[in-house]
């Protein structure tokens, strides 16, 4: 599958769990629940800084620094969402097909050292999220909500 195709399924994903949390209600966002993070926000906090990890990695960064975002509120959230993916976009425009599969040494935040090609780390990203998001789906259960339908196959319905 299209890799630009599989980041805008991702970038489609991750603006509509956060749209979802506020149309519910902002409050949910916060709220305390059990779960890997104690916290819709904080999970999000998570995903958005382990992404700006991931991008660093494509650009040759052995041993990259955990960014923090403001997320504090999920328009915020969503903001810096949009400002991350676009600068993931313009990046991945400027590559050719043989940058796609050129292999990078890292240390991931155990300090283990490990070697991986962008397209590997691109899909780490997507599958990443997308683990987190299934989170937040179970947090939202949690309190009582419904989650959505994030999968592949209904972001392709609607962007036929």
């Amino acid at each position: 599958m299209d890799r630009l195709k599989q980041f805008a399924y991702h970038k489609w994903a991750s603006q509509r769990i956060l749209e979802h949390v506020q149309e519910l209600n902002e409050a949910y966002y916060t709220q305390a629940g059990k779960s890997s993070f104690p916290s819709i926000r904080d999970t999000i906090a998570h995903v958005i800084g382990v992404e700006k990890i991931w991008l660093k990695r494509m650009n040759g960064a052995e041993n990259p620094a955990f960014e923090k975002f403001d997320v504090e509120t999920v328009e915020k959230a969503m903001e810096a969402f949009l400002l991350l993916h676009a600068e993931m976009e313009l990046y991945f425009a400027s590559l050719t097909e043989e940058s796609w599969q050129q292999e990078f040494t890292y240390r991931n935040m155990k300090g283990l050292k490990f070697c991986h090609s962008r397209d590997e780390m691109l899909f780490t990203v997507i599958n990443h999220a997308s683990y987190h998001r299934g989170q937040i789906t179970s947090l939202l259960r949690q309190f009582d909500q419904s989650g959505i339908p994030l999968d592949y196959i209904h972001f392709q319905r609607k962007n036929r």
